[in-house]
């Protein structure tokens, strides 16, 4: 505003409020007569002794002509008055904000941040703590807080306590009682101690993969939380050492054992459709270690030294079936047996197979073809079987559309018979071309019958198991192997494959829509939240905080038939949703 503008705004009032201000000052203060004050206002006379008999009964005139700015946004949250005794007790003791927040932590019955902790000191008249030297506010500080020794949870305990953000996970309970996944553990038969038995020790390393902890040693970010903990039936979770020297009593057979209940229990669920994807990938390892063999890693796009792993998964479902980190370069075309051996004793019967070329040898085709199994792979592509595919006649290649991860894709395919050296019998060969400047791919099947088109989208689904893979390099942090030890890893790969199954299950309940989605996904949208537990004489309820996706979550949850929990003092496990995030 000018100042032209500025002097019209007080000489010439608009606003009603500053009308009738102005009148009353003209009245009282500089005592200029009420027909005059009403003349230069556009007042009545009576209007104006109206105004003044009125003025003269007020207690407090600035309330009626001016207003206190209202504040913006949300009000502070008012601590409850307990917290705000507890704060003012401990600043009596000398402690700054950062040590009464350390101390309101560890006494675990309130919650609050360092500014509400300020706002109280400020409230309360308390100025700034005087410079102090080290000893000082070594002396001054709080104590320090133990960490408490891991233990089974208590099952007369009654209490009620916080979890941090990976308190989502408790939400998978259901289905690892549902699934007796549980009981799958027990029959593998891990170790135990005299201070934790065999499940809750397994089910601490499968709470660290479900919560996408990195590394075991990262302990400061969840080896306090409260529900990581309860998810194994403990307090709270062992330290870093624990896990380390726990891993060192495993054996490989525990592992094979594990994996082998829990394939019984996906075949008597149904969730085994006989139809199985195989492939490769390569964990590498980044110390010097000269029993290790270099390895092509797809993820890195180069060889590296590690451990080449083989996986198994139903294009179906989503499961894994099987892991074997045993896998040398000279015993990789002997994993395909290796698989059907398993397979035999835990699967329905075996429909197809679908897998890439480093898995077998020609000869071995022709071993599956005699034990009736029909199998779909990738024939290698040298130089002269790439000139004999790009001869094919245009004419003679059919149109046909193929899934991939996202919609679909328009290919051209050629169908012919092939025989091959160490192979009885003809094959049948696709040949797939994929544009002009992309190489023809070439498929292998001893399925003469079924069309070309389906017998595409079967491999197609192949890709399912190197999404899987992908999964585990990125949220289950395969490719952060710390031991070249193959036991160590084949442990950790059975906890992987035991936690992304977990992740499976939760997709496939969730209402329509969901089924797709990755591990990572599920964890970020839904079970990536914090939580109120309370623990009571026969339930256990998780309050789980606002979440976008809760109301999905929560359905999911609460068609789940109700369960008890034997290794939280047999508690039904209920869930809800809070009032806040």
């Amino acid at each position: 505003m000018t100042r032209k503008e500025i002097a019209r705004f007080f000489a010439d009032p608009q606003h009603p409020l500053h009308r009738r201000f102005e009148a009353m000052r003209l009245f009282f203060q500089e005592r200029r007569p009420a027909l005059e004050v009403a003349e230069r206002l556009g007042y009545s006379l009576s209007a104006v002794y109206n105004m003044t008999r009125a003025f003269a009964k007020l207690d407090d005139p600035a309330a009626a002509y001016f207003r206190d700015p209202v504040p913006r946004g949300r009000p502070p949250a008012r601590p409850a008055s307990s917290l705000r005794q507890r704060i003012v007790a401990l600043r009596k003791r000398n402690l700054s904000v950062p040590d009464i927040k350390a101390q309101l932590d560890g006494e675990g019955e309130h919650r609050a941040s360092e500014r509400v902790v300020y706002r109280v000191l400020q409230e309360e008249g308390f100025q700034r703590l005087p410079r102090r030297s080290r000893a000082e506010r070594r002396s001054a500080a709080a104590p320090v807080l133990r960490a408490p020794v891991s233990r089974a949870l208590d099952p007369q305990q009654r209490e009620s306590f916080q979890c941090e953000s990976a308190a989502g996970v408790l939400c998978l309970l259901p289905w690892v009682r549902k699934y007796g996944i549980d009981t799958a553990i027990e029959q593998a038969r891990f170790p135990g101690s005299s201070q934790l038995a065999a499940l809750p020790s397994v089910l601490a390393f499968v709470a660290l993969k479900l919560a996408s902890v990195r590394r075991y040693s990262s302990d400061d970010l969840w080896c306090m939380d409260r529900g990581l903990g309860l998810f194994a039936g403990l307090n709270v979770l062992p330290k870093a050492a624990w896990f380390s020297s726990y891993s060192d009593r495993v054996v490989g057979k525990m592992n094979r054992r594990l994996l082998t209940a829990l394939g019984r229990v996906w075949k008597e669920h149904g969730l085994v459709s006989g139809a199985v994807n195989l492939d490769f990938t390569t964990i590498p390892h980044w110390g010097d270690d000269t029993t290790l063999q270099s390895h092509w890693s797809g993820h890195h796009g180069r060889s590296l030294v590690g451990l080449s792993v083989a996986l198994a998964q139903d294009p179906d479902s989503g499961l894994l079936l099987r892991s074997d980190s045993r896998t040398r370069r000279e015993t990789s075309s002997e994993a395909i047996l290796e698989f059907l051996d398993f397979y035999r004793d835990n699967g329905p019967e075996l429909r197809y197979l679908a897998f890439d070329s480093r898995f077998t040898t020609y000869a071995n085709l022709s071993r599956l073809n005699r034990d009736k199994v029909r199998f779909i792979t990738v024939r290698r592509r040298g130089k002269r079987i790439l000139e004999q595919a790009r001869q094919i006649d245009p004419k003679d290649r059919r149109q046909i559309r193929v899934p991939l991860q996202r919609g679909t894709r328009l290919v051209r395919a050629h169908s012919s018979q092939v025989r091959l050296r160490g192979y009885d019998g003809k094959l049948r060969q696709i040949t797939i071309f994929r544009g002009p400047s992309r190489r023809p791919a070439l498929l292998l099947t001893n399925d003469l019958a079924t069309p070309t088109r389906r017998i595409l989208r079967r491999y197609a689904r192949r890709w399912l198991v190197e999404k899987s893979i992908s999964e585990q390099l990125s949220f289950f942090h395969l490719n952060r192997l710390s031991s070249s030890m193959v036991i160590k890893v084949d442990f950790d790969l059975a906890m992987t494959i035991t936690a992304y199954n977990l992740y499976r299950l939760l997709a496939l309940d969730l209402p329509a829509g969901h089924s797709h989605l990755t591990a990572r996904t599920l964890f970020e949208r839904m079970l990536c939240t914090g939580a109120t537990v309370r623990l009571g004489r026969d339930a256990c309820l998780v309050t789980l905080e606002k979440k976008r996706n809760l109301p999905a979550l929560l359905e999911t949850l609460q068609a789940q038939e109700p369960v008890r929990i034997p290794w939280i003092g047999n508690r039904r496990i209920l869930y809800e949703g809070d009032t806040r995030s």
